[in-house]
């Protein structure tokens, strides 16, 4: 009895149900992680723990849950990363401020750009939700993001300003700029702003593409 339990002859498993997210992970590459089990491929001493930790070493792996169907099937979801933004040029964000180990490629081009050391990568995105949240509801994108070791923020905006806020009161600051960039454009060309140092309590530094000139 043990022999026919053990067996992988006996009750070898046949199917593979792949459910799930299969945008980078796909149904090769999860046979592929199988057929590393070639001797334990039977319904009984299948390692499934193994076959998940495999699977979610992946890096566009998130979460993935696997269950036997008598007799011979095994199902497995996959949960893939949700990419919200490209991190320091080389990898990528999942909406939980986890680093992705993954290239950027063209599949990847719309999402925001953002820098920042590793360890501060979960608060440089929470940081820029906030601040895309204020600025969207204005028509404003933010195209990248970074933070020094001093947690001081620099974005640059879709329309090619670049925002400096400094460490505090970054989200007052950005309110400031709401308010007063529409009257800058009755006076001035918008489009020669290089950037806007918002670093002040009162005021803020325009520099120019051709000139700085400061505005109080």
């Amino acid at each position: 009895m043990k022999d026919w339990i053990t067996d992988e002859k006996s009750v070898p498993l046949n199917a593979l149900i792949l459910t799930g997210n299969d945008t980078h992970i796909t149904f090769e590459k999860v046979r592929e992680v199988l057929l590393g089990q070639q001797n334990k491929l039977n319904f009984f001493t299948v390692e499934i723990a193994q076959i998940q930790k495999d699977l979610e070493e992946m890096p566009w792996v998130y979460s993935v849950s696997i269950r036997k169907r008598w007799p011979d099937t095994l199902k497995i979801h996959v949960v893939e990363q949700s990419i919200v933004a490209i991190w320091n040029d080389n990898a990528l964000l999942n909406r939980f401020g986890e680093i992705v180990n993954v290239a950027p490629d063209a599949s990847v081009e719309q999402y925001v750009s953002l820098y920042g050391s590793d360890d501060q990568a979960s608060e440089v995105l929470n940081t820029y939700l906030k601040l895309h949240q204020l600025l969207k509801v204005n028509d404003f994108s933010i195209s990248s993001l970074s933070s020094d070791q001093r947690r001081s923020t620099s974005l640059t905006l879709n329309n090619g300003i670049v925002l400096r806020l400094g460490k505090e009161q970054k989200l007052d600051r950005i309110q400031r700029f709401l308010t007063v960039y529409p009257l800058m454009g009755k006076k001035y060309n918008v489009n020669k702003i290089d950037y806007i140092d918002l670093r002040y309590d009162t005021g803020f530094a325009v520099g120019w593409k051709k000139e700085d000139q400061l505005i109080e």
